[in-house]
């Protein structure tokens, strides 16, 4: 009796196994990022790795004690364009460039010193901490730090 009911166990353990969500790949990839004060731009070189859709990440830019997180749903929130170089699509990968364009800071209309990302200024002679993450799964694809 003791067979059968673990056996029966197995096998129901077994079917119901399959109904479970599996969690999809986080993607491996790594990005060169690259900015453009007089284009108010952040590029970012996708220099490897699994392709990304620009639906489903995320930049985050660390500046001292200030954060900020955007992604292609804030386009027009934070008065930014979210774009793939040379191409309507959203999918990027291995040698694709997609950009964040962001604001002129107020005080700095004629030196083009920073750009603004909502209440987040990259300013000259900074460093800046970025990431990548997917929001599936909310973990971190590529980061690195630059100094603007």
């Amino acid at each position: 009796m003791l067979a059968v009911t673990i056996m029966v166990a197995a096998v129901v353990s077994t079917f119901a196994g399959g109904f479970s969500d599996t969690p999809d790949k986080v993607p491996q990839t790594s990005f060169k990022v690259r900015v453009n004060l007089l284009e108010n731009r952040t590029y970012f070189d996708h220099a490897g790795g699994d392709p990304v859709s620009l639906n489903t990440i995320q930049i985050v830019f660390v500046s001292g004690e200030k954060k900020t997180t955007l992604s292609k749903a804030d386009v027009g929130k934070n008065r930014i364009n979210f774009t793939q170089v040379g191409s309507d699509q959203t999918m990027v990968k291995a040698g694709d460039t997609f950009y964040l364009e962001g604001e002129t800071p107020t005080n700095t209309l004629t030196d083009h010193s920073g750009i603004r990302f909502g209440k987040l200024v990259l300013k000259e002679e900074t460093e800046v901490t970025w990431m990548v993450v997917d929001t599936r799964s909310s973990k971190t694809i590529s980061m690195g730090s630059m100094y603007l």
